[in-house]
């Protein structure tokens, strides 16, 4: 049985911008290496673009072009 991995919107802000020492150590294991795969809901997306449009997260990226890039590295 494949498992995938549905990450909250701020675990993937961590993730895409490497604060791994945010996570428990085992994470980076058990969970992140050893799943299937990753997914976020589309509503992390929404919140993305809402907390940006709203100057609380500044991306080092245009909005569109972050999240096509964030979906890719972390393959999503």
């Amino acid at each position: 049985m494949s498992e995938v991995i549905v990450l909250d919107t701020h675990i993937w802000l961590w993730l895409i911008n490497g604060n791994f020492d945010r996570f428990p150590d085992h994470w980076l294991v058990e969970k992140f290496e050893l799943a299937e795969s990753l997914g976020v809901s589309p509503i992390s997306c929404y919140e993305i673009a809402l907390a940006n449009q709203r100057e609380r997260l500044e991306l080092s990226y245009p909005l569109q072009e972050w999240i096509q890039q964030a979906l890719t590295v972390a393959k999503i």
